[in-house]
């Protein structure tokens, strides 16, 4: 019943009132700008010349950058043989070794890098960069799962898992290279030293990539029972790297090819870091002297699955990296763009400013 309802004071007066500031009743001042062709001059004009000046610098860096291709999908073996065809006979399962001879025009200094490249190899492809398990290679063996279809190996009924699992660690690159300079003075060859160090950062090989934790009378190999290796791998993880002269290679899980093969690339052609140049020796403290070099190539890796190509690269490089014009075309093509729409705006602001009529 109406009778029924409490009567409640009702508030009366300014005591619920927000205050009479700016900030309470949203009068504070604020920017409203008014877009113009005057204003929009000096904004395209600075920003053509900065892109015009990157570009710029970036092209006469990647100009002073240094490099040597040497392409050896087809390489000759030495009965003349070319290497394509044996791989599509019955020994495709064999090492084949090849040779060229590289020439160096000038002097390379600086930070040399040796790379190797694949074209055609679409390591971007969802179901091919997914299948890996980041656990595993942290130390976790028996941890597949995303690996499918290459996660475990079926033996008498038991499952046994492959390690490192995935369709990434099974096509792992394994070409070798060795690179010999030829002393046209002494008539000899000496072998250009390379190593690992600087080839990955500290941090993240020691964040994603562990070997299994194994105790004081274990080896490697003893840590790793109970696993099989990858269908295309022809050794098990635990000797990979094992027999490599250079102490900084790393084996298992921690091999310095393997942690580079395993970050994926986002292009179809790509090239990954193979080693640098070790300028500790005497010779080549300043870099690859000019000259005529030998480059010695264990093939093993077949692309002619997938008409693929392989390539061995030499390259000098300085502070804009390896060399590559795309970046600086693109920052030239911007910055050109930008400066000729100044050049337009100009005119319309001129032509506005000249057919004005003034009263007299």
């Amino acid at each position: 019943m109406p009778d029924d309802i409490p009567k409640l004071p009702r508030q009366r007066g300014k005591k619920n009132q927000p205050k009479d500031t700016a900030w309470k009743q949203q009068k504070l001042p604020a920017l409203r700008p008014h877009y113009s062709i005057t204003s929009a001059i000096p904004v395209t004009l600075i920003t053509g010349l900065a892109t015009l000046a990157m570009g710029i610098a970036l092209f006469f860096g990647h100009q002073g950058s240094l490099e040597q291709e040497v392409l050896y999908t087809n390489c000759t073996l030495p009965n003349g043989t070319q290497v394509e065809r044996v791989l599509r006979s019955e020994m495709g399962n064999e090492t084949f070794q090849c040779a060229y001879n590289i020439i160096l025009d000038q002097d390379y200094t600086g930070d040399i890098k040796f790379y190797y490249g694949l074209n055609k190899f679409y390591q971007n492809n969802r179901l091919y960069f997914n299948s890996r398990n980041d656990q595993q290679l942290r130390g976790k063996i028996n941890e597949i799962d995303g690996c499918d279809p290459l996660q475990y190996v079926d033996v008498n009924g038991t499952k046994v898992p492959i390690a490192p699992c995935g369709f990434v660690a099974n096509s792992m690159f394994n070409d070798t290279f060795q690179l010999f300079y030829m002393n046209g003075t002494t008539n000899g060859t000496t072998r250009v030293p390379w190593t690992t160090r600087g080839v990955l950062g500290e941090t993240e090989m020691k964040r994603k990539f562990r070997n299994p934790v194994r105790a004081a009378n274990q080896t490697l190999c003893d840590v790793f029972q109970g696993t099989i290796q990858p269908p295309a791998w022809r050794y098990p993880i635990c000797q990979l790297g094992v027999n490599s002269t250079d102490p900084d290679v790393g084996i298992g899980f921690e091999n310095i090819d393997f942690m580079v093969w395993m970050k994926v690339a986002a292009l179809p052609k790509f090239r990954k870091l193979y080693r640098v140049l070790n300028k500790q020796v005497d010779m080549f403290s300043n870099g690859l002297p000019r000259g005529t070099y030998q480059l010695v190539i264990n093939y093993n890796y077949p692309v002619d699955m997938y008409d693929g190509d392989k390539s061995f690269i030499i390259a000098s490089e300085n502070w804009v990296g390896p060399r590559n014009l795309f970046l600086p075309v693109i920052y030239l093509v911007v910055g050109t763009f930008l400066l000729l729409v100044t050049i337009l705006f100009i005119l319309m602001w001129l032509k506005q400013r000249l057919s004005r009529v003034h009263p007299t």
